[in-house]
């Protein structure tokens, strides 16, 4: 696909990022953090492009986080150094892979269990290599990591081990749906734990070692973690800001970063006067589930109203509308918002950056399948 080329003339349906939109995200996080003197860690799980973790560090972040060792490999090979893989990493080959790779990079990995820790060792030593790593914190069901109480013991034994260097502490916090509805309850808990680690920061330090990292949260937290007041160095590990979504855009304190990722489609169909069938569906716009895993939901249409349902197959839609809908014609192009952009950006070969309703710039969507 040509640049400059129309919105109509692109091949559906196709990943579409609204440059403005996006660059507007970045610079509300930046200016936010730079006024509060907090520190940003922005996660790549969504977009895995380089270029705009490029952007994101020259807006003023601290490094990277992924969880992905295949996508670290492919982040240093690009350039971005200073990388937290917020995942531990276990097995011959990609131990043998990390012991490359941070020859290389800043690369800081995660510990919970002492076998890896003896695993990552001796890997370490074999190879003539000082592995950074950090201990993950158990934050409730969902998450890996040290359980609290046992966090100081553990990095006691950690230190012991030879051919690692323990930077810190990081942790994933898993919040109820009540949580993201309610920005005060979201707070309230968000403090609660912080107030954990604060203290736990001190007990391991009081033993002679140094926390360098403290890193937690995520976009949920991007504007509660930099105001807490105990701790003013942690690292938020917010990803989704970037492009957004629509269920993000209901999270109490989220709504502020518009909806930059769409998926384009194209009308193939009319069967009756209140349906339409469109040419994406579930391997080009991922769904979404809610906290308990109970509750699927798909993607909304950017700019067609009045639509009762969007029934979604592998290849196909079918969208219901409440009334006949005559507006919508077999040929024409729109917009769909996905649920979650971070798991339909991963469906795509590339991206398409539109301005003013044109092709700016093609990215090839390199890091989608890398593990």
């Amino acid at each position: 696909m040509f640049l400059g080329a129309r919105r109509d003339e692109i091949d559906t349906p196709a990943l579409l990022i609204d440059l403005r939109t996006m660059e507007k995200n970045i610079k509300t996080m930046a200016d936010y953090y730079r006024s509060k003197g907090g520190v940003l860690r922005p996660h790549q799980k969504g977009h895995r492009l380089p270029i705009i973790a490029r952007k994101q560090i020259e807006s003023g972040a601290r490094g990277v986080s992924m969880t992905s060792l295949g996508l670290a490999e492919f982040y240093v090979d690009s350039g971005i150094d200073d990388i937290l893989v917020t995942a531990e990493i276990c097995g011959r080959s990609k131990l043998t892979r990390l012991c490359g790779l941070s020859k290389h990079g800043n690369v800081t990995v995660s510990v919970d269990q002492m076998d890896n820790v003896r695993q990552l060792s001796e890997a370490a030593l074999a190879n003539n290599v000082s592995i950074n790593v950090a201990v993950e914190l158990y934050m409730g069901r969902g998450s890996a990591g040290v359980l609290l109480e046992d966090a100081k013991s553990f990095v006691k034994e950690l230190v012991k081990f030879r051919g690692l260097n323990v930077r810190g502490l990081w942790w994933h916090e898993i919040f109820s749906d009540a949580c993201k509805r309610n920005f005060e309850l979201r707070r309230k808990e968000n403090c609660s734990s912080l107030d954990t680690v604060a203290v736990l920061k001190d007990e391991i330090e009081d033993m002679g070692v140094t926390i360098e990292m403290l890193s937690g949260g995520y976009t949920y937290t991007w504007n509660i973690t930099p105001e807490y007041p105990k701790l003013r160095e942690v690292e938020v590990q917010a990803g989704n800001y970037v492009f957004s979504d629509w269920c993000t855009k209901l999270v109490d304190g989220a709504s502020v970063f518009d909806c930059a990722l769409t998926v384009l489609t194209r009308c193939i169909s009319r069967p009756k006067a209140n349906e339409a069938i469109f040419d994406f569906g579930m391997n080009s716009c991922s769904d979404e589930c809610g906290h308990d895993y109970r509750q699927v939901v798909g993607p909304q249409f950017k700019s067609i109203d009045d639509i009762k349902e969007v029934r979604q197959r592998e290849e196909v839609s079918l969208a219901v509308f409440n009334e006949p809908n005559s507006d919508v014609k077999v040929g024409d192009v729109f917009e769909v918002i996905p649920p979650h952009a971070d798991s339909t950006a991963k469906l795509h070969d590339r991206y398409y950056g539109m301005r003013d309703d044109k092709v700016e710039v093609v990215w090839p969507n390199y890091g989608r399948g890398l593990l």
